[in-house]
């Protein structure tokens, strides 16, 4: 029969694991109480996103050459009434990417939600454009969008 060798673990190893149950019981603890509950309503206000974060996804087609002079195609995904826009996005949402003649110009959270400014579209390949804006609640908005071009 062999004979297992067990060592005792050291001190420092004691104290390591001991440590390290303590400090995890604390940060439990200390994100119980931590909730929205114990904010106080200046801090609840100041806080983006106190509710829920919502999606909105606009899409469009474009498949026809654009005039002379004509100064692009603008998109806006709208946030629901009673949230704000705080950020986004624009792809290519064509099932061909070879002939598309999409050039995005600039796209920018603007007050309503999100707006792109693109070309897009010709007599050989339609595109289809899709904005997408993250809308939250915050109940104190400081400031206004960036203006276009800016």
């Amino acid at each position: 029969m062999k004979k297992v060798l067990r060592r005792r673990p050291s001190a420092a190893m004691i104290v390591a694991v001991l440590a390290l149950v303590v400090a995890l019981g604390g940060t439990a603890v200390a994100a119980k109480k931590i909730g929205l509950g114990s904010l106080s309503p200046s801090a609840k206000k100041k806080t983006v996103g106190v509710g829920k974060l919502t999606y909105v996804i606009t899409q469009q087609t474009y498949n026809a050459d654009q005039p002379g002079g004509f100064n692009g195609y603008f998109l806006t995904a709208n946030c629901p009434a009673g949230t704000h826009p705080l950020g986004g996005g624009t792809k290519l949402a064509s099932p061909t990417y070879a002939n598309s003649s999409f050039f995005l110009i600039e796209d920018y959270p603007s007050a309503s939600g999100f707006t792109s400014h693109f070309y897009a579209g010709s007599s050989s390949q339609a595109d289809v454009v899709q904005v997408t804006a993250a809308c939250g609640v915050s109940q104190a908005v400081n400031g206004s969008p960036p203006s276009p071009g800016g």
